[in-house]
């Protein structure tokens, strides 16, 4: 009888741990949607395009600061240009992770209780 009842304690300890593990990978698990994946593709080359533009201006001015420095301006507004949206992207982006990592921190207190 003590042998059943051990053998019963285990199985419980087992399906509890399942349970444990199972609840774990659901939390560690980031799920993109189809819109999200096509945001993503689609911003990508903005925001590389808004780095090389930086590292361009930046390069060029400090090599020949005579021949940019006239048109400085121009190239600042297409600078200007090409910030804004990719400022509005990434804010989007990290609103939408932070909104998803509220709702899991929310679903792991609920757990606890």
């Amino acid at each position: 009888m003590a042998e059943r009842e051990d053998i019963r304690e285990l199985r419980e300890e087992l399906y509890q741990a399942r349970e444990e593990l199972a609840n774990v990978k659901l939390r560690s698990t980031t799920v993109i949607s189809g819109t999200e994946l096509l945001v993503i593709l689609c911003f990508f080359p903005m925001v590389a395009a808004f780095v090389c533009l930086s590292v361009i201006i930046v390069w060029r001015v400090t090599q020949s600061p005579a021949e940019v420095g006239p048109f400085l301006d121009i190239i600042l507004l297409a600078l200007a240009v090409v910030a804004n949206p990719v400022s509005a992207g990434i804010g989007m982006l990290m609103g939408r992770y932070s909104e998803d990592a509220k709702i899991k921190k929310k679903a792991g207190k609920d757990e606890e209780v």
